[in-house]
């Protein structure tokens, strides 16, 4: 069965919901803050595959369980089932593009299938794509956009890469751990350099 992983934008919480036809338009109660929402009007998550160890501290909630954790993690719906296979390769210019960044300037940088390591040019930079910008406060390594083929669509995954200074999508800090699904005209902040992702 599968789940998608969303925020609530009120409290916060990481919640995971059993994905159904329509779910973007579907709304749902946050278990915490009880605040109703839009799911497409959520952040969304996704993942490396883990296993997932029991605690033995669920509740029952809407025909799955809650998982009462420490963190900052709940868990909707029935328990998830994953696999393991942990591959990773880097973006190529032999690849073909797959979406672009724009900056204010209307400059644009090719995403390619694999890694892509974002980060502000410099002789030192080992980023795939380098950002012309005097802007000290995006590291040389600060973003990673993750592009994949997933049954035929393909999938954008942001997350932070070796930053010092925070990163944003649409105005939400991006936190260490995250890895966010990318949607056209999401907007990506980098220290003070803006991007717009593009399909």
């Amino acid at each position: 069965m599968n789940e998608i992983k969303i925020k609530c934008p009120t409290c916060g919480k990481v919640l995971r919901l059993k994905d159904v036809p329509n779910i973007n338009a579907a709304f749902f109660t946050c278990p915490v803050c009880k605040e109703k929402h839009i799911v497409g009007k959520c952040q969304r998550y996704v993942e490396q595959p883990k296993p997932i160890a029991s605690s033995g501290d669920e509740t029952q909630y809407g025909g799955g369980f809650v998982q009462q954790s420490g963190g900052d993690e709940t868990r909707i719906g029935p328990q998830p089932q994953h696999g393991g296979g942990d591959e990773t390769r880097t973006a190529s210019a032999s690849c073909p593009t797959v979406g672009v960044l724009v900056d204010n300037m209307g400059s644009t940088y090719a995403l390619r299938l694999g890694i892509n390591t974002i980060g502000r040019s410099a002789a030192s930079s080992t980023a795939t794509i380098q950002i012309a910008t005097n802007d000290r406060t995006m590291s040389r390594s600060h973003a990673v956009i993750e592009v994949s083929n997933a049954g035929g669509k393909t999938i954008h995954i942001l997350r932070n890469g070796a930053n010092k200074n925070p990163s944003y999508m649409n105005g939400v800090l991006i936190g260490q751990q995250d890895q966010l699904v990318l949607n056209n005209g999401d907007r990506i902040k980098m220290g003070s350099t803006e991007l717009t992702f593009k399909k």
